[in-house]
């Protein structure tokens, strides 16, 4: 039961990141989340414990916790991570045929919101795009990986994505990376995935700048 207790905890701790009620490098207070929530500490410090071994919440040489501060040298760093990960998933969709048929739905029905600018449901989209081409790749270890660098990432991208521009400039690199994949050209799918993360990364680093 305090397993599931202290799961919880942590999936909300995650949400209030994600969601802004806390930001990076935001001090993390013990009594006031176990008073927000109204749990004992024990669960909450198992929480804790789980997000500091993951890296999202650091424990300053005083004790006091913090969420993880992010800059660009972190974020250049996290690009460079995914665009080698990504290769691999992009091999083993290739190299085992799997069916991307899913990619070819997520796009149609981005599209179709891009069309009529329901930008908030597109951008649900293209988050969903990245879990679909993880799923299909098979690669459990890789996408346990590939999960934790993009939820750091998910939060800075969520700002990053009310640039409309980006939004339809993401969606023609979604579906140019979706033709190579059903080409079956992995040499193309490497290079146009790490111009969509290039760009992507630029628009974040741009962003977390006027941010600050």
């Amino acid at each position: 039961m305090r397993t599931n207790v202290s799961n919880n905890i942590y999936n909300l701790i995650k949400k209030d990141i994600l969601e802004g009620e806390l930001n990076f490098g935001d001090k993390i207070v013990e009594i006031d989340y176990s008073n927000k929530l109204n749990i004992s500490r024990t669960p909450l410090r198992e929480a804790i414990k789980q997000l500091e071994i993951e890296g999202i919440i650091e424990r300053l040489p005083n004790g006091r916790l913090r969420v993880m501060n992010i800059d660009e040298k972190k974020i250049q760093e996290i690009f460079e991570i995914r665009i080698v990960l990504e290769n691999l998933l992009f091999k083993s969709i290739i190299d085992n045929n799997y069916d991307i048929g899913i990619l070819s739905e997520n796009l149609a029905m981005t599209k179709y919101h891009l069309d009529f600018e329901n930008w908030e449901a597109a951008r649900k989209l293209f988050f969903q795009f990245n879990e679909e081409l993880y799923r299909i790749s098979n690669l459990e270890f890789t996408i346990k990986i590939l999960k934790h660098y993009d939820f750091i990432i998910s939060k800075l991208k969520r700002g990053a994505l009310k640039n409309t521009d980006r939004v339809l400039k993401a969606f023609e690199e979604h579906y140019e990376l979706y033709l190579s994949l059903k080409e079956k050209n992995l040499e193309k799918v490497e290079e146009i995935n790490r111009k969509h993360l290039e760009n992507a990364k630029y628009t974040i680093i741009t962003f977390l700048k006027k941010e600050n």
